[in-house]
């Protein structure tokens, strides 16, 4: 049976027991396509132990979902208490939805015929960094099946938090060789998984651990990496960013005038003047934003606890331009960005790389290796959970504030300023 979008069906008409057996197909532009399966409770979040189960942690809902190549095998019978519906989900690795060529997903008894697919493609999408695929749910104590293909702009991130939760599940590719069980999580992958209950019990598989630092190299978006904020002294943690001095190319001699207007427009011939900054909720719910441009430099020693050093106008300083987060504990979200302000077209001429260092040493860098053909970057996203700051690599371009924001979902208004 094809279903189509929105379209329902109980799970008794498909001829389907409680053992059941979910295949994804996807193929396009994007690296790897993630699956991810959420469990959750009858309001929609997620609920129970270990209630996100992909390629990157195999087992969860107490061993009732698991991952296997291609897909994933699903007990109803096993569910946890309180586990009333689940979730399936498709994260492109890198880029959006518009790449898929084409996507499928089945659901059959284990090792079975189709009962029923959807099928999706790129056309279906416009800016989607993930999708509800579909959507089991118990109703009038009746399993039901619902094709859902709703879309998420701000990819995994967003996905999770429309299920209530504020930590990312460790991804890797949908179509991986099978896992080991004893593997181990990967330095550098998506470990962020929703803490267990410290009275959960252990499964066969191993709960995903927190990142011991030392350097770590962030090198494709989505990509995380933890500090942990649980050791003593002084939590203060620096972020850099630097880049080359490069002048855009002056205009040929003997140029025609269009040719010169357009070198001076883009500010050919000088040095680039990249900007850093961060836009900022605190756990107290206070927003705000930090830049150079209409002097908002932040505050040490209070509130935000937050404060941008200089404005390296000209990028001669080897120390680049430099942002403090002085208590990483009261800050619930921080956007990291920069932004062209003079003297380059793009990031491509300027060889951006930002990194994050704390107090122990520890050390997590990333360079902007994907430039796009736009002049604002949200480059990472930190987030504080559970004694940990947790550190993701976004590298997402805009045309300028305002877009980045309403992509992440800060909600300022914005107006025109100058340094």
């Amino acid at each position: 049976m094809n279903l189509a979008t929105g379209q329902r069906v109980p799970l008794a008409s498909l001829q389907l027991q409680s053992d059941l057996e979910f295949r994804l197909q996807v193929s396009g532009a994007a690296r790897d396509y993630a699956a991810v399966c959420f469990v959750l409770g009858a309001d929609s979040r997620l609920t129970g132990p270990d209630p996100a189960i992909s390629a990157g942690q195999p087992r969860g809902a107490g061993g009732s979902v698991t991952w296997q190549s291609g897909g994933f095998l699903v007990n109803l019978d096993h569910l946890p208490a309180g586990a009333e519906r689940l979730a399936f989900a498709v994260v492109p690795e890198n880029g959006d939805l518009r790449g898929v060529q084409r996507g499928e997903l089945s659901i059959a008894a284990p090792g079975g015929q189709p009962a029923a697919s959807w099928t999706f493609a790129g056309a279906d999408f416009s800016q989607e960094r993930a999708i509800i695929a579909a959507e089991l749910y118990r109703h009038q104590g009746a399993w039901r099946l619902m094709i859902n293909g709703q879309g998420f702009a701000d990819g995994l991130s967003g996905l999770v938090r429309h299920f209530g939760g504020s930590q990312l599940p460790e991804l890797r590719p949908a179509a991986p060789p099978p896992p080991t069980p004893s593997a181990a999580p990967q330095p550098g992958g998506l470990n962020l998984s929703r803490p267990a209950s410290p009275s959960a019990a252990a499964g066969p598989a191993p709960a995903s651990r927190p990142i011991s630092l030392t350097k770590i190299t962030l090198d494709k978006p989505g990509q995380s990496a933890r500090i942990s904020l649980q050791k003593a002294g002084t939590q203060r943690v620096h972020v850099n960013l630097n880049w080359d001095v490069k002048p855009s190319a002056a205009p040929a001699p003997g140029g025609g005038f269009l040719s010169k207007l357009l070198g001076s427009v883009s500010g050919a011939g000088k040095a680039a003047d990249l900007d850093l900054g961060c836009m900022y909720e605190l756990a107290s719910g206070e927003k705000g934003v930090i830049q150079a441009l209409g002097g908002n430099f932040g505050v040490s020693g209070g509130p935000p606890f937050i404060k941008l050093d200089q404005d390296d106008r000209s990028g001669a300083s080897a120390q680049g331009e430099n942002l403090y987060i002085e208590r990483p504990d009261l800050i619930r979200k921080v956007l990291i960005f920069a932004f062209i302000y003079e003297g380059a077209g793009n990031f491509s001429d300027v060889n951006g790389r930002l990194s994050f260092n704390d107090p122990q040493g520890n050390e997590v860098k990333m360079q902007l290796s994907n430039p796009a053909a736009l002049p604002f970057c949200a480059v990472a996203l930190v987030q504080a959970h559970g004694g940990e700051l947790v550190i993701t690599k976004e590298e997402r371009y805009f045309s300028g504030h305002r877009d980045c924001d309403q992509a992440f979902g800060f909600g300022f208004s914005w107006k025109a300023g100058r340094k």
